[in-house]
């Protein structure tokens, strides 16, 4: 039974995701190279794969760590989701502050650093929502998890299309894509965190360091084995 539904919720994951994330990679982001020209587009992916560069800081495997952790003992969730999600957010706190460091050794100018700081911004908000994300998993809250993983895509073909529709006075350019892009984000963090809020007994943000720094050691002392 168990199996059954695994499968049929992984292939309303796929459908989902055959609809929505296409029309993002065959409509959206083309018209958007078309409307801001090459150049523009071009220093746009330039700086977004700098900022994938350091985001392995943002998890350090956390994400798979706890998806098996929540499967396996589901009440861990309430013992362990305030203690993670601090350190989610500390890490966060270390990859930009790697980034932005980087970037000015680099010697990018302050319009560049404007644009490299959302585009890090997106890479926590992204790491962040796979982790909300892996709770939903290892709870078995796979039709959540499938309409929460194309949620943010949704979002953003939404305010692309009133971008090309010039609501609102706005206009197509490389920062308001990429506000488009954090919006969505945004929004969808805020809605499966709240989701996941509801499944556990207790929650209060709270650094535990001796937590923090036993996960951080049991995930080096695993990828090092």
């Amino acid at each position: 039974m168990q199996q059954r539904k695994f499968i049929v919720n992984l292939a309303i994951l796929i459908i989902l995701n055959l609809l929505i994330k296409p029309y993002w990679i065959l409509f959206i982001d083309p018209n958007v190279q078309n409307e801001v020209g090459n150049a523009n587009y071009g220093e746009y992916s330039s700086l977004f794969n700098f900022s994938f560069l350091l985001s392995i800081f943002l998890d350090f495997g956390l994400t798979n760590f706890n998806n098996k952790n929540i499967a396996q003992n589901s009440h861990l969730l309430s013992k362990h989701f305030s203690s993670l999600l601090t350190l989610k957010f500390a890490l966060g706190v270390l990859y930009l502050t790697l980034t932005m460091l980087c970037a000015l050794i680099v010697g990018y100018d302050s319009r560049y650093l404007k644009l490299l700081i959302i585009l890090a911004i997106n890479q926590f908000l992204i790491s962040f929502i796979l982790y909300l994300r892996s709770n939903l998993q290892g709870l078995h809250l796979f039709k959540t998890d499938s309409v929460v993983s194309i949620l943010d895509r949704l979002i953003m073909i939404l305010l692309c299309v009133a971008l090309f529709l010039n609501w609102f006075g706005l206009k197509v350019d490389i920062m308001n894509y990429v506000y488009a892009q954090t919006i969505g984000y945004s929004l969808t963090a805020v809605i499966t965190f709240w989701i996941v809020l509801r499944e556990t007994h207790t929650f209060k943000l709270k650094w535990d360091s001796k937590f923090s720094m036993m996960m951080l050691k049991k995930k080096a002392s695993h990828s090092q084995s």
